[in-house]
């Protein structure tokens, strides 16, 4: 009960809810994408048409979305959880807003177009083949082939951290980020190659990017745990809040 009591009364408890609640989206994510429908990792753009229909009318696609759609809203909030540490960075807001625009472009295209390709296609048993195979191509090459859209976002965050003279997070973070952010580039040829290491499942284009992207991701949210923690009070804004109210109580009261 003290445990509890101690957290309630925490000026962070609203930064501290919002970054518990990225690795349950994460989780649902994953389970969404890989062991429920086996989006992931990517079919071969080259497969059988007969493979593409059996895929595209699995049952399993319904379910993977209705729960997609239940956790999409919390995507949003690992971006916050960037965005409210970037905003303490002696930096200007312009970076901010740019990773803000990437994310919610990145989101769309990269999430909710492929959950509605695939989801379509398993909605209404005896669509054309021909409309599978393209639902089918559509979801992948959003989901792989959008990735462009995350490089202004991800490159934003490394200025960010590297420009930043408040030490909030560590230089090493901005580098590995903008490193990070090439794999992002990888992407542009999946709409070019249907075959190889440049394809939406190929060894660069996924493999690679993915080996740098995952270990970077828990790293990240490792070191956004660390400035949260870190953070002082009077940095907060219900702290700002509660010492204006204090101060027109006193006013009040004189």
């Amino acid at each position: 009960m003290t445990v509890m009591a101690g957290w309630r009364k925490s000026k962070k408890l609203d930064q501290w809810i919002a970054f518990w609640s990225v690795p349950v989206f994460f989780s649902l994510f994953g389970l969404v994408f890989v062991p429920l429908s086996w989006m992931m990792p990517p079919r071969s753009p080259s497969s059988p048409q007969a493979e593409i229909v059996a895929f595209m009318q699995s049952p399993n696609l319904l379910v993977a979305c209705v729960i997609l759609t239940l956790a999409f809203g919390l995507a949003p909030v690992s971006n916050a959880c960037y965005l409210n540490q970037i905003r303490r960075m002696s930096v200007s807001p312009v970076l901010r807003y740019s990773l803000m625009a990437g994310a919610m472009t990145g989101t769309i295209v990269g999430m909710l177009f492929p959950m509605f390709c695939f989801g379509l296609g398993a909605f209404r048993p005896g669509y054309d083949p021909a409309i599978l195979a393209m639902l089918y191509d559509f979801g992948y090459l959003a989901f792989i082939g959008s990735l462009g859209c995350f490089c202004i976002m991800w490159m934003a965050f490394g200025l960010a951290i590297i420009l930043d003279q408040n030490h909030i997070l560590p230089k090493w973070l901005g580098y590995y980020t903008v490193w990070q952010y090439v794999t992002e580039l990888m992407a542009a040829p999946v709409w070019i190659a249907k075959s190889g290491p440049f394809a939406w499942n190929g060894v660069m284009t996924f493999w690679f990017a993915m080996a740098l992207y995952v270990p970077w991701q828990m790293i990240v949210y490792l070191c956004i745990y660390r400035a949260i923690k870190n953070q002082p009070d009077d940095e907060l804004d219900n702290a700002f809040l509660e010492s204006d109210l204090a101060a027109t109580r006193s006013k009040a009261s004189a």
